[in-house]
Protein backbone atom coordinates (compact mmCIF):
# COMPACT_ATOMS: atom_id res chain seq x y z
CA UNK A 1 0.00 0.00 0.00
CA UNK A 2 2.84 2.40 1.16
CA UNK A 3 4.47 1.73 -2.72
CA UNK A 4 1.06 2.99 -4.28
CA UNK A 5 0.96 5.85 -1.80
CA UNK A 6 4.31 6.82 -3.00
CA UNK A 7 3.87 6.32 -6.52
CA UNK A 8 0.80 8.29 -6.94
CA UNK A 9 1.99 10.99 -4.88
CA UNK A 10 5.29 10.96 -7.10
CA UNK A 11 3.45 11.42 -10.04
CA UNK A 12 0.91 13.95 -8.82
CA UNK A 13 4.48 16.03 -7.87
CA UNK A 14 5.98 15.51 -11.68
CA UNK A 15 2.69 16.72 -13.07
CA UNK A 16 2.46 20.02 -11.36
CA UNK A 17 6.43 20.77 -11.67
CA UNK A 18 5.90 19.91 -15.79
CA UNK A 19 2.42 22.01 -15.19
CA UNK A 20 5.35 25.03 -14.21
CA UNK A 21 7.61 24.93 -17.14
CA UNK A 22 5.72 27.67 -19.27
CA UNK A 23 7.03 30.13 -16.37
CA UNK A 24 10.71 29.04 -16.25
CA UNK A 25 11.48 28.95 -20.04
CA UNK A 26 10.49 31.67 -22.16
CA UNK A 27 8.12 31.56 -24.60
CA UNK A 28 8.22 33.16 -27.87
CA UNK A 29 6.43 33.95 -30.61
CA UNK A 30 6.57 35.97 -34.09
CA UNK A 31 3.48 38.65 -34.07
CA UNK A 32 4.71 40.44 -37.17
CA UNK A 33 6.68 39.77 -40.23
CA UNK A 34 7.84 42.10 -43.18
CA UNK A 35 10.57 41.69 -45.63
CA UNK A 36 11.38 45.44 -47.53
CA UNK A 37 12.11 44.92 -51.31
CA UNK A 38 11.79 41.77 -53.29
CA UNK A 39 13.62 38.58 -52.38
CA UNK A 40 16.23 38.95 -54.45
CA UNK A 41 19.58 40.36 -53.83
CA UNK A 42 19.85 42.93 -50.50
CA UNK A 43 16.78 42.42 -48.27
CA UNK A 44 15.71 43.20 -44.62
CA UNK A 45 13.38 40.79 -43.26
CA UNK A 46 11.91 42.16 -39.82
CA UNK A 47 10.13 40.03 -37.30
CA UNK A 48 8.04 40.90 -34.16
CA UNK A 49 8.94 38.61 -31.65
CA UNK A 50 6.82 38.28 -28.27
CA UNK A 51 7.45 36.87 -24.89
CA UNK A 52 4.66 35.30 -23.60
CA UNK A 53 7.32 33.01 -20.69
CA UNK A 54 10.06 34.02 -18.42
CA UNK A 55 12.70 36.32 -19.15
CA UNK A 56 15.46 34.46 -21.27
CA UNK A 57 17.18 34.00 -24.54
CA UNK A 58 15.32 33.35 -27.67
CA UNK A 59 16.53 32.20 -31.05
CA UNK A 60 15.02 33.76 -33.97
CA UNK A 61 15.25 31.47 -37.31
CA UNK A 62 14.98 33.12 -40.77
CA UNK A 63 14.38 30.30 -43.59
CA UNK A 64 14.22 31.08 -47.14
CA UNK A 65 12.77 29.13 -49.75
CA UNK A 66 13.48 28.50 -53.09
CA UNK A 67 11.01 26.99 -55.74
CA UNK A 68 8.58 24.67 -53.91
CA UNK A 69 9.90 23.60 -50.47
CA UNK A 70 13.66 23.40 -51.29
CA UNK A 71 15.28 25.54 -48.42
CA UNK A 72 17.28 28.50 -50.19
CA UNK A 73 19.56 29.66 -46.69
CA UNK A 74 18.75 29.92 -43.59
CA UNK A 75 19.97 32.34 -40.93
CA UNK A 76 19.52 32.85 -36.85
CA UNK A 77 20.08 35.15 -34.08
CA UNK A 78 19.76 34.65 -30.64
CA UNK A 79 18.54 37.36 -28.58
CA UNK A 80 18.15 37.89 -24.85
CA UNK A 81 14.62 38.77 -23.76
CA UNK A 82 12.40 39.67 -21.04
CA UNK A 83 9.16 38.56 -19.30
CA UNK A 84 6.52 39.88 -21.78
CA UNK A 85 8.80 41.85 -23.64
CA UNK A 86 7.70 42.55 -27.40
CA UNK A 87 11.00 43.67 -29.96
CA UNK A 88 12.06 43.47 -33.48
CA UNK A 89 14.16 41.59 -34.94
CA UNK A 90 16.41 42.03 -38.01
CA UNK A 91 17.67 40.03 -40.36
CA UNK A 92 20.26 41.28 -43.20
CA UNK A 93 20.48 38.88 -45.98
CA UNK A 94 21.75 38.64 -49.52
CA UNK A 95 19.65 36.82 -51.46
CA UNK A 96 21.09 35.15 -54.62
CA UNK A 97 18.45 33.68 -56.48
CA UNK A 98 15.21 34.68 -56.39
CA UNK A 99 12.78 33.14 -53.34
CA UNK A 100 9.24 32.01 -53.55
CA UNK A 101 8.81 33.37 -50.26
CA UNK A 102 10.43 33.04 -46.38
CA UNK A 103 8.66 32.20 -43.04
CA UNK A 104 10.22 32.58 -39.00
CA UNK A 105 10.65 30.82 -36.22
CA UNK A 106 10.95 32.19 -32.43
CA UNK A 107 11.83 29.06 -29.45
CA UNK A 108 13.46 29.08 -26.23
CA UNK A 109 17.88 29.49 -27.25
CA UNK A 110 18.62 25.88 -25.92
CA UNK A 111 21.57 26.30 -23.02
CA UNK A 112 23.53 23.41 -23.77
Amino acid sequence: MQRRRFLATTAAAGAVTLAGCSTVLPAPEIVESNASGSLLGPTTVEFVVENGGAGGDVTVTLTIYGQGETVQSKHGKTVSMDAGERREVSFEVDIESEAERYSGSAKPALPF
